[in-house]
């Protein structure tokens, strides 16, 4: 290739990587013509390491079926799916429309894909090539992509090409390589290869209009006429100069599209409008429209009343136009093989014996658009004729869709059909555009609105917020139903949580369930619990307050476990409104119930799992929290729900974060930032950061802290982060010895809309410590009252404990004794090891300003090895430095101790060590863990030698578990 050097020696590296077992992905990203699929295609051909090449390229036409890309790439592997674990193999199977139902999650299809690529790797590299993503359809594009991001260890190189208009990129999160345009020198060498006659003006002009662009050098070059290519005729401007480049290439193809014969064009027309390539199918379309069997549109039917009329053209339908196709337009489609011969000859297009491919997109653009809008009517009305038999009903209903020119109720009803498919196979982008335009076609306002709210649904389903909100808030104008609205509120509500903040989310949910709490007890008993979490992180307790009471109304005829949480949510009204009196035996008494309830299916499951780990947290029963999240993730890898696995994953590493599980935390919140990554969970992703600022925090990494705790504010006061990410910034400048900057944060925070929240709450010890450090222990006063009272109804011993050690902060020095000795009592029945340690410190400095050396080395030495293991590395230091200035020998111990090699472990070789000492085999272990099998063996590789061990059977002796 000419000018393309440093791009194919990146390409073929990348493939060299992967071959020694270093899987990697790239997308290449250029403007049309400007040589993506050459790219491509030279790459493929000159790879070395004989690698297995799947190659697929997007098709415009098949951008709304499900999988279609999908089903073609994999093609050489379908002898495989069998071999898949189930999950697996039935959401891939679901998703291929060979069998019935499809994934309850869409990146289940995304893990089965990585399964795939990597058994078929297993034998040979694997080159996966994917050309014009642009046109891929969204279910496809998701799962490629989340397997391109896990590729890990296998000896796979993706590669994905996709036209960059300027408008939003169809891939994130894998890395670029961006194709500019051939250097003057490099144009002038292609120039030289495919038309030496030009004259140096000549080829000057054409260089200067091409931009470096090679497809437009070619065409560019193409349209000069003898004269000026021999220079006798001066070259003029091409096209007109205002044009974009894109703009100027398409009117020189229109033009060469405009001197082929008419019946060449309008073959060319069906091909572009099917653009599969099926050269028997354009050839069958073209010959439906022999004469006497044209289409006749018919008339559009006026909408029903002035009212409709506005509410229709603002959906954007169209008025309809009269009149129709005679037999003259008929008789002009009855073209066949003979008539491309023309369009062959000026390399417009290729013809094989069963495949008709345009030599460029912009061809194919070009021949669609150069005809007039009625005869690209007929032209899909022929090919919706021709595609018979249930396996291309989607096919036939896009076509009738593309040819309806105003409201056609019997086409509405086949795209509503459509969509059912779609979304039964787990394409819910592909389900959302049909169920849109089934919307747009019917005046049926009943109807309409419900294919709004299918819609909203499937588009919240594949991450579209944007589109999901638009979606519903027009559905809510054309209905009074309050089934559908209930449905529409259910969009609009997580739309308005991620966008708007929880306030207006929690009171959408209110108006919603209200109206279905008549009819629906169950459903508007699942609405108002969700909205209870928004009205809690919003800090509106009127809200609180009127859920309560709603929930109150729905009476015992609801579902036993939402009457349950029912029960919790009553309890989180009580805490919020600074009764943890009456609020904490409420969430207490929730637990076990809903423990013992899980797993639960349907939308409620999830809402009665968060509150079960919720009411846990909120009384301080760690154990408990850790688990009933424990059990929500398991659940999660065993139905493969990938989506919801990060939020099961946040609960859990909060829990263990507060029970003082740190490196557990720490790969149970790596795992969960890493697919709430993969799969778009920008929410999710600011609630984590926070989280995993207090681990930082602990550990002593300001910067790491700092930079989370930024990310998780940064979206209007962290507003679904529940004060994390200030707590983590106030624990860091407490072992800073920044006093001042505590006492202020906590004042804000306390008086803020999250200053009853969990987290928030338990961070009063700190405020406590740090105003006693400034002196001013009077400050604290008000919030100590606050936590002494949750600290008694927790009836937990953990924090009773804390609660001494403040009352010991905020004593006289003559009553301070009592207290330590009071809090160290309770914390020797368990919990929290970490508020111990800060117990024992705070006790130990205590005594050694006391000049109670010898005691003061006890406790400081006992602070130092438990801070020690649990990594709270800047507190190990601290406490080291007191018990250095009592004279003791202060020799900071290895955290963890003999526990120490376990420590050396990443947060992922941690997770498959655990799983492999079960007995489980990679390949469970992958299905589980969400990584491929080859990525689980990689990681035993490197956890081996750190352990001190050979293989999986001597993992039997070792203790996996953390000290706590």
């Amino acid at each position: 290739m000419i000018g393309r050097h440093a791009e194919i020696a990146l390409l073929r590296g990348m493939i060299a990587e992967s071959g020694a077992g270093q899987g990697n992905a790239i997308v290449v990203y250029g403007q049309a013509g400007i040589g993506k699929s050459a790219l491509l295609a030279e790459v493929a051909r000159t790879a070395g390491g004989d690698p297995l090449v799947l190659r697929v390229t997007g098709v415009e036409a098949e951008a709304e079926l499900p999988f279609a890309a999908l089903h073609m790439l994999l093609g050489p592997a379908r002898q495989l799916i069998a071999e898949l674990p189930a999950a697996q193999r039935d959401a891939l199977r679901g998703a291929f429309g060979q069998s019935e139902g499809g994934a309850q999650d869409r990146f289940l299809v995304g893990l089965a894909v990585l399964t795939l690529l990597a058994d078929l790797a297993g034998e040979r590299p694997l080159l996966c090539l994917v050309d014009d993503v642009q046109w891929l359809d969204r279910a496809s594009v998701d799962a490629l992509v989340f397997a391109a991001r896990r590729l890990g260890a296998e000896r796979i190189t993706m590669i994905l090409a996709a036209r960059d208009d300027g408008t939003e990129r169809p891939v994130d999160g894998v890395p670029e390589l961006r194709l500019s345009g051939l250097a003057r020198p490099d144009c002038e060498a292609l120039l030289a290869e495919v038309a030496a006659d030009l004259v140096p003006e000549a080829r000057d002009r054409v260089i200067e209009e091409a931009e470096g662009n090679p497809l437009a050098l070619l065409e560019f070059a193409g349209t000069l006429t003898s004269e000026q290519r021999a220079g006798r005729l001066s070259p003029l401007p091409l096209q007109p100069p205002r044009l974009s480049l894109a703009g100027r290439l398409e009117q020189s193809l229109r033009a060469a599209i405009r001197l082929l014969p008419e019946r060449t064009q309008r073959l060319l027309l069906i091909a572009a409008a099917e653009d599969s390539g099926d050269l028997d199918l354009v050839l069958r379309a073209a010959q439906s429209f022999e004469a006497g069997e044209g289409f006749v549109p018919r008339m559009a039917e006026s909408p029903r009343g002035a009212e409709d009329s506005e509410r229709w053209a603002a959906d954007g339908v169209g008025a309809g136009t009269a009149g129709g196709f005679g037999t003259g337009l008929a008789a002009g489609f009855g073209a066949g093989l003979a008539d491309l011969e023309p369009a062959e000859r000026r390399q417009l297009v290729r013809v094989s014996e069963d495949r008709l491919r345009f030599r460029h997109p912009l061809v194919k653009t070009a021949a669609y658009r150069e005809a007039p809008l009625a005869h690209r009517v007929a032209a899909h009305h022929a090919l919706a004729r021709v595609l018979d038999g249930d396996e291309q009903a989607d096919r036939r209903a896009w076509h009738l869709s593309a040819a309806a020119v105003g409201p056609d109720e019997e086409t509405s009803a086949v795209l509503a059909a459509t969509g059912d498919r779609a979304r039964q196979r787990g394409s819910h982008a592909s389900a959302a555009t049909a169920y849109e335009r089934a919307a747009q076609l019917t005046v049926d306002r009943r109807l309409r609105a419900q294919w709004l709210a299918a819609a909203a649904e499937a588009a919240i389903g594949t991450g579209q917020l944007a589109r999901a909100g638009a979606a519903a808030d027009r559905g809510r104008r054309l209905t009074g139903d309050p089934t559908v609205l209930a449905r529409l509120a259910a969009v609009r509500a997580a739309v308005d949580a991620e966008h708007g903040g929880p306030t207006p989310a929690a009171h959408t949910l209110i108006e919603a369930a209200a109206g279905i709490a008549g009819n629906a007890p169950d459903d508007a008993a699942t609405l108002l619990a969700t909205a209870a979490g928004e009205a809690w992180f919003a800090g509106d307790r009127a809200a609180l307050g009127q859920i309560t009471e709603l929930l109150a109304a729905l009476g015992p005829g609801i579902d036993t476990s939402l009457a349950t949480v029912a029960g919790a949510v009553r309890g989180m009204e009580r805490v919020a409104a600074a009764d943890p009196a009456a609020g904490l035996p409420l969430l207490r008494a929730a637990i076990v119930p809903l423990r013992e309830s899980l797993p639960t299916p349907a939308a409620a499951g999830r809402v009665i799992g968060t509150y079960a780990v919720f009411s846990a947290l909120m009384t301080g029963d760690d154990d408990a929290a850790c688990e009933m999240a424990a059990a929500q993730v398991d659940t999660c890898r065993e139905q493969g729900l990938i989506g919801a696995l990060p939020h099961a994953l946040q609960l859990l590493t909060q829990a263990q974060i507060l029970h003082g599980r740190h490196a557990e935390a720490a790969a149970s919140g790596a795992e969960a930032w890493q697919i709430a990554h993969d799969t778009g969970q920008a929410g999710r992703l600011r609630h984590l950061h926070g989280i995993l600022a207090r681990l930082a925090a602990i550990e002593g990494d300001d910067e790491r802290c700092v930079r989370l705790a930024q990310q998780a504010e940064g979206a209007a006061q962290e507003r679904n982060g529940s004060g994390w990410g200030g707590c983590a910034l106030t624990l860091l400048d407490l072992v800073r010895a920044r006093h001042e900057a505590v006492a202020e944060r906590m004042a804000r925070v306390l008086d803020g809309p999250l200053g009853h929240t969990v987290i928030v709450t338990f961070a009063i010890a700190d405020y406590v410590e740090a105003c006693a450090r400034l002196g001013e222990p009077s400050l604290a006063i008000e919030a100590f009252v606050r936590f002494d009272a949750w600290a008694a109804a927790s009836a937990q011993p953990w924090a009773a404990a804390v609660a001494y050690r403040c009352r010991a902060l905020l004593a006289p020095p003559g009553e301070a004794e009592a207290h330590y000795t009071a809090a160290l009592q309770r914390h020797a029945q368990g919990g929290r090891s970490f508020e111990r340690a800060r117990t024992e410190l705070l006790y130990g400095e205590w005594l050694r300003r006391g000049r109670r050396r010898s005691d003061a080395g006890v406790r400081l030495r006992a602070a130092m090895d438990r801070f020690a293991a649990l990594g709270a590395t800047p507190w190990a230091e601290r406490a080291r430095t007191e018990l250095a200035a009592t004279g003791a020998r202060a020799d900071l111990p290895e955290p963890g101790g003999q526990a120490r090699p376990l420590d050396t472990l990443t947060p992922q070789e941690l997770q498959v060590v655990r799983l492999a000492a079960t007995g489980a085999t990679n390949r469970q272990i992958a299905a589980q863990l969400f990584l491929s099998p080859r990525t689980v063996g990689f990681h035993l590789y490197k956890a081996y030698p750190k352990l001190g061990v050979s293989s999986r059977t001597d993992l039997a002796g070792i203790d996996l578990d953390r000290p706590a």
